[in-house]
């Protein structure tokens, strides 16, 4: 125990020193939301016509704080987790407190004609302690409404249906001290003096906020006494002069600049999918079903200047990962990365020791799925019990995994210790029967097919930086959550005079990952936008939830 406490060479990792030492530390946050609204309403109907008017103010107050304390260069005592069992003096981390103010003025009002057509719209201004003194971030919104089903008097079949329009805008506001170029403390000392850092992001003068601009078009329908409903949504969404980070001239002594530029242009369609396919006495089946698909995803422009940006990347990046780009004229989200260089006929092209050859800047794909959705069952057994079983997918999309990369470096993933084809193991050596079997061609286009030793085989993918074999698909379908809850019957114990209602429910979630093309990981956990780089794996949980009515 003491010498993997003191160690470097462990597969855990210290994430305060980047070793595999044993650390302690700690760490306190705070959060404090403070929201005041103040609405007039106005309701007026005039014979068909009805008119509702909203206006008021709005502000918002945050302030967040954090603090970190670890030890250093492991532990003097093992297992004994105090700060003062430091090796080498506490490590205080770089505290953190943020505070913001936003403060808001809007209006809102919508028009109904007998209750079947109807048009609403809204105009709000911002003032962000992020943004520029006196420069506000405006949004507004428009939509149109028609309820075609008033128009028919037999609803046996169709019960309701209404089509829908809208354009709105969304802020995409800046985060706190991304104006300027604040400094912050540094808690080393040179010769008694205290540090400060240089930043190294150059920011534009006129940096400042921006909304999305979105554009809908939808149609609702119900069947069958509303026993059937299903609704069509298509969306386009244009993202345009947000804040980006975009290389500066090398001349300038900075990493990057940061300024307002850039397009990205989306469209898409969503789908949801409402059935009741069983309504018995004591049983009620409710599905609800939706599916959503991204159409279009394109890079309009960057900066003008800057034809391709890396937006997304992790540990590693720079050399044997993958990472995530940005590039005019393509979809958003392209991974890129070392992959194996193979011929016209798509062979891979081999040392004469039979290792594969790096081919640069090879395009894995999106990081996006094809189309994600979910499905949602509720089930009411003899009006008090009630389970709910919700279903989620994804389908198509990469990832890349850092914590294949290393593993299979190191030798600690199956795919290290397997037989090969002649039934030995591939740790054995080459001479006794084992090894990988690869086969390709060499840059004549001559076969080559033969039995490399197992280390040198997977140790060749960091060696010559080759992320190709660690890029994984997105794919999975996930029992996302089960639930069984108890209506409790207040009326029957006499407690109905104080409580309205009460349900005792077992509810258990990532019970089951039902299917996932990588066997390796759960696709429904990764996170980061490029994949992940040693995540902890994914927790099941058990819990109880009693929820009272008064």
């Amino acid at each position: 125990p003491t010498e993997m406490e003191t160690s470097q060479n462990q597969s855990s990792f210290n994430p305060y020193e980047g070793t595999g030492k044993a650390v302690y530390g700690i760490s306190s946050s705070f959060s404090n939301r403070q929201n005041y609204e103040l609405i007039g309403s106005y309701t007026k109907k005039i014979r068909d016509f009805g008119i509702n008017l909203n206006a008021g103010i709005d502000i918002l107050k945050t302030i967040g704080k954090t603090y970190g304390q670890n030890t250093k260069n492991g532990l003097n005592v093992p297992f004994l987790y105090t700060l003062s069992n430091s090796v080498d003096p506490v490590t205080t981390g770089e505290g953190t407190t943020i505070n913001t103010k936003r403060r808001g003025i809007f209006i809102r009002g919508d028009f109904g004609w007998k209750n079947m057509i109807f048009v609403e719209g809204s105009y709000r201004k911002d003032y962000l302690s992020t943004q520029p003194p006196k420069k506000a971030i405006t949004s507004k919104s428009i939509g149109f409404s028609f309820v075609l089903s008033d128009l028919i008097k037999n609803k046996s079949i169709l019960s309701y249906a209404k089509i829908r329009a809208s354009y709105g805008q969304v802020i995409n506001a800046l985060g706190a001290y991304e104006i300027g170029n604040p400094y912050f403390v540094n808690v080393l000392k040179f010769d008694g003096n205290f540090l400060m850092n240089e930043p190294d992001v150059l920011k534009s003068p006129s940096l400042q906020g921006s909304t999305n601009d979105e554009k809908e078009f939808g149609l609702e329908t119900r069947f069958l006494k509303n026993r059937i409903g299903l609704t069509f949504t298509y969306w386009d969404r244009t993202n345009k002069n947000f804040p980006v980070s975009v290389p500066p001239s090398g001349a300038s002594g900075y990493g990057s600049y940061r300024t307002n530029a850039g397009e990205v242009a989306k469209t898409g369609v969503d789908v949801q999918l409402t059935l009741k396919p069983i309504k018995w006495k004591n049983l009620d089946w409710d599905i609800n079903a939706t599916w959503g698909r991204l159409i279009k995803n394109e890079i309009v422009s960057i900066d003008g200047t800057t034809p391709r940006l890396v937006v997304s990347s992790g540990a590693f990046s720079g050399t044997s990962a993958a990472y995530t780009v940005s590039e005019v004229g393509k979809p958003w989200g392209q991974m890129f990365g070392g992959g194996i260089k193979r011929n016209a006929s798509g062979q891979a092209i081999l040392t004469s020791a039979g290792l594969f050859t790096k081919q640069d800047n090879v395009n894995f794909g999106s990081v996006l799925p094809d189309y994600t959705g979910g499905v949602q069952n509720t089930f009411n057994l003899f009006k008090n019990f009630t389970i709910n079983v919700n279903i989620d997918y994804s389908y198509g999309g990469k990832f890349f995994s850092l914590s294949d990369h290393w593993g299979t470096f190191s030798g600690l993933t199956a795919k290290t210790a397997v037989l090969n084809d002649k039934g030995n193991s591939i740790r054995d050596l080459v001479r006794d029967g084992g090894g990988v079997h690869v086969v390709g061609v060499d840059d004549a286009g001559k076969t080559v097919d033969m039995y490399v030793e197992a280390q040198t085989y997977f140790h060749q993918f960091r060696a010559a930086n080759i992320s190709e074999v660690f890029i994984h698909d997105l794919t999975f379908v996930k029992l996302r959550e089960l639930s069984l809850g108890y209506k409790l019957p207040v009326e029957r114990m006499g407690i109905s005079k104080y409580i309205k209602s009460a349900t005792f429910s077992v509810i258990a979630r990532n019970p089951w990952l039902i299917y996932s093309k990588t066997k390796d990981f759960d696709p429904s956990e990764i996170s980061n936008v490029y994949g992940e780089d040693g995540n902890l794996p994914g927790t099941r949980s058990m819990g109880v939830n009693l929820k009272l009515g008064f």
